[in-house]
């Protein structure tokens, strides 16, 4: 599947060189994002930031490519309660929350239909390579601890799904969904019984609402 996706986005973009018609542009937003999943149970939605321009390339007047370019702020808010015994103790458990912060620099290459002028509804491939992260997490127990996690996956593919509108012919309102399709996090190694064995990723995917406000020139 990522492999797909990268060629997809590879494909979109050598389509760019035959185009003639082209505008451009600035955007900046509100991100909402989660961590999906069968395995993200705990996980809520954290609020972030994105920022990055785009250039639309027209097939015809009713179809486009679209490539962005921005920098985006995702990740996860977690609350869970941990069970744990000591030997002949009553079982209890501790507290655990925090947050997960994943910055990315994104690039979505989108295929546009422009019902009318000013009005347009997208789909297609997105990819992202992580530049920052940072997990942050509050015990019961030992209180707040800040670390940079080293099993994330350094690259995330996904598709995207976007509407957006112009008004006073310059100014941009969008919102857009990611769903991500690659697992967050890489397989894990365990050593136990003198062998050297793989668990899987956990099937935990980034997602991610956006809402933009931009101008187009």
């Amino acid at each position: 599947m990522k492999k797909t996706i990268v060629l997809s986005v590879l494909l979109s973009v050598g389509l760019m060189n035959a185009q003639q018609k082209q505008r451009y542009g600035l955007f900046a937003g509100v991100n909402i994002s989660s961590l999906s999943g069968s395995d993200a149970d705990g996980f809520s939605s954290r609020t972030g930031f994105h920022a990055g321009g785009f250039i639309w390339n027209y097939l015809s007047d009713k179809i486009s490519i679209d490539v962005e370019l921005a920098y985006s702020q995702m990740g996860s808010d977690f609350n869970a309660n941990i069970p744990y015994k000591i030997n002949d103790m009553n079982p209890s458990s501790f507290s655990l929350s925090g947050k997960l912060k994943a910055d990315y620099l994104r690039l979505p290459v989108l295929f546009s239909y422009h019902p009318i002028n000013d009005l347009s509804v997208s789909l297609g491939p997105e990819i992202g390579i992580l530049i920052n992260k940072e997990l942050e997490y509050n015990q019961s127990i030992n209180g707040t601890t800040k670390q940079k996690p080293d099993n994330m996956q350094q690259f995330d593919a996904g598709i995207k799904v976007k509407a957006q509108y112009i008004f006073a012919k310059h100014y941009l309102a969008s919102v857009g969904y990611y769903f991500g399709m690659t697992k967050i996090y890489k397989s894990t190694a365990v050593y136990a019984s003198n062998s050297l064995n793989f668990q899987d990723a956990p099937k935990i995917y980034n997602s991610n609402l956006g809402i933009s406000v931009g101008y187009v020139f």
